[in-house]
């Protein structure tokens, strides 16, 4: 049968973009999403824009979340009212508004007003289903925010498109499908596997309360280093040991180690099962591909590593909070400048989560001096920081590689800028009314 290329591409590039941002995070979805879309039969450098756009509001929320635990745990200067859950949340009542806009930008980049005219009501329902998946999402487990919204978008998609079907697909938009390359429900099956089998661990992991705590256990297994040379030496206001200079090992509460299983568990079924033969893959072959990972992202690890000691340096030194009193001079104002910083730190560092490090600390002492709601500032910098993404030189690059087009980085750049700024402009507008207590009881009460 016949579809179009157009819903087909908004779904990937909005929904299952945002699986894999909350999943793996660090580029790897940018360049899955960019290469599909050209599969698809999307041209280049739309390819790379609607990619590099539809995934800016997961980024916050991205790799599990690694972005908001990072804001809340240096951010929360003792605050015990300040966690991850908490920042979550408040980053959900800002970011649901522009999901619902996202699937309406990305219809123009591919089509114009065209794409936005034939297919608005794939749009608001896919827009209103990922925003009121995210919206809840926080509420059950901050770290699926990314994934479980964009399985609600996904699902929602797919149910409307059985009873509504776009009229006067243009000609170049039209795909066609022959029912000899029809996937059977194997390898819908084993492709379903690594999503479905990683949200059901964190799920439980996270979530499972009946007769034992089991997120509380797992907690119980970490543990706590004081780190040589500056634990006891570093001393709070009040002249006692800080406990900041404690680092938290954690083994069996850590995402990371239930991921690291899941692939784990994929490899062997991946191996003995190989969809009729179509997709040979050895278990040694796939527990390569780790080291091969690490190696590829050194770079990246070795500048998140460093941006986090910088960021420690600075906190401890007291440096954060000097400049954090200083922005707090242009009072009610630097709420709306506040998810500005974040962009900035994306824009330069490449990840959300350095972003985070550098500047959560700062965002709470500025709110403290300028008499704000530190939680709605570190949940701006977090959202600032995913669209800072858009135009951050790492992700440019990767999605330049992914979509075959070396040498495009400007081009892209250019393009891509304006939605980052009038994103950003949005994001700053929102934090500013809110932060003033004009949306009243939105926002839940310390």
């Amino acid at each position: 049968g016949k579809g179009d290329m157009r819903a087909q591409a908004l779904i990937v590039s909005f929904c299952f973009c945002g699986l894999l941002e909350g999943l793996a995070g660090f580029g790897a979805p940018v360049a899955i999403t960019a290469a599909m879309l050209v599969t698809l039969g999307v041209e280049k450098i739309k390819a790379a824009l609607m990619t590099i756009v539809g995934n800016a509001i997961y980024v916050g929320f991205g790799a599990m979340a690694i972005p908001v635990t990072t804001a809340a745990n240096l951010g929360n200067g003792g605050d015990s009212t300040i966690t991850p859950t908490v920042i979550g949340i408040f980053m959900t009542h800002f970011t649901w508004v522009i999901c619902v806009l996202m699937p309406f930008l990305l219809l123009g980049i591919l089509d114009g007003m065209r794409a936005v005219r034939q297919l608005w009501p794939l749009a608001l329902v896919a827009g209103l289903a990922t925003g009121g998946g995210h919206f809840i999402a926080p509420y059950v487990s901050y770290e699926l925010t990314s994934v479980m919204a964009a399985l609600v978008g996904f699902a929602a998609s797919y149910l409307f498109l059985l009873v509504w079907t776009p009229s006067a697909t243009p000609e170049e938009f039209h795909s066609e499908t022959s029912d000899d390359d029809k996937p059977s429900t194997e390898r819908i099956v084993l492709a379903l596997l690594p999503y479905v089998l990683v949200i059901v661990m964190i799920g439980i992991t996270k979530l499972w309360k009946i007769g034992i705590d089991l997120s509380k256990v797992l907690s119980g297994t970490d543990i706590k280093i004081p780190w040589p040379g500056v634990h006891g030496r570093l001393l709070t206001e009040s002249g006692e040991a800080s406990s900041s200079a404690i680092y938290t090992l954690q083994t069996l509460s850590n995402p990371g180690t239930w991921i690291f299983l899941t692939a784990l568990v994929v490899t062997l079924v991946y191996s003995r099962r190989s969809s009729g033969g179509l997709f040979r893959v050895s278990t040694r072959r796939m527990l390569r591909a780790l080291p091969e990972t690490i190696y590829t992202l050194r770079m990246s690890i070795l500048t998140i590593a460093t941006v986090m000691a910088l960021a420690y340096v600075m906190n401890f030194s007291g440096q954060t909070s000097a400049v954090g009193a200083a922005l707090a001079t242009t009072g009610a104002v630097f709420a709306f400048l506040s998810p500005s910083l974040g962009w900035l730190g994306t824009a330069v560092a490449g990840s959300a989560t350095s972003a985070g490090a550098l500047f959560a600390n700062l965002q709470a002492t500025a709110a403290q001096t300028a008499n704000l709601d530190p939680r709605i500032l570190l949940a701006a910098n977090t959202i600032g920081g995913g669209l800072g993404k858009i135009v951050s030189p790492q992700n440019l690059a990767v999605v330049t590689t992914a979509v075959q087009a070396p040498g495009k980085d400007a081009e892209i750049l250019k393009k891509a800028a304006p939605f980052s700024l009038g994103l950003l402009v949005l994001l700053g507008a929102l934090v500013f009314i809110a932060a003033q207590g004009w949306l009243g009881g939105y926002f839940p009460p310390r």
